[in-house]
């Protein structure tokens, strides 16, 4: 039997899936990969303050909307989906500025069908802070391109 290797799941920045590069050639020297998960994001036990931010969107009362992570952008449909309000969610982020922190938050928020109108370049939040800025004072109407 070969060497055993844990290695952290980590994720591609360009599909959005698990990254197995590593995985064929440390099996091809007969080595097992074990992946392990160092953390999950799952749900926070209190959704009022997710459904108090879809309702506040459908009153166009948020300007601007800052995913900075894939679970968050997932949590928010779920927790809207489980209340009923996916469609008046997707309406009212159509209406609304979308800043991602990255390209893999970027992909989740196009597959849940949102537009993504600031992207950080690169993917920190320093630069994420200053795109949202200069998007908040260039004075191009909110929600737009």
């Amino acid at each position: 039997m070969g060497p055993r290797y844990a290695a952290n799941a980590s994720w591609c920045s360009v599909t959005a899936r698990p990254n197995a590069t590593y995985r064929p050639s440390l099996k091809s020297e007969g080595a097992e990969v074990i992946e392990i998960v160092t953390y999950r994001w799952g749900l926070p036990e209190d959704t009022t303050p997710l459904l108090q931010l879809i309702d506040a969107l459908g009153r166009d009362e948020i300007d601007l909307v800052a995913f900075t992570s894939t679970s968050q952008a997932s949590n928010l449909f779920t927790v809207a989906r489980y209340d009923g309000k996916e469609a008046s969610l997707k309406q009212s982020l159509a209406l609304t500025l979308v800043a991602s922190i990255g390209p893999v938050c970027s992909v989740a928020l196009r597959k849940l069908a949102v537009r993504v109108d600031i992207e950080a370049k690169p993917p920190k939040l320093g630069p994420f802070i200053q795109a949202i800025n200069a998007a908040l004072s260039d004075g191009r109407p909110l929600g737009k391109s």
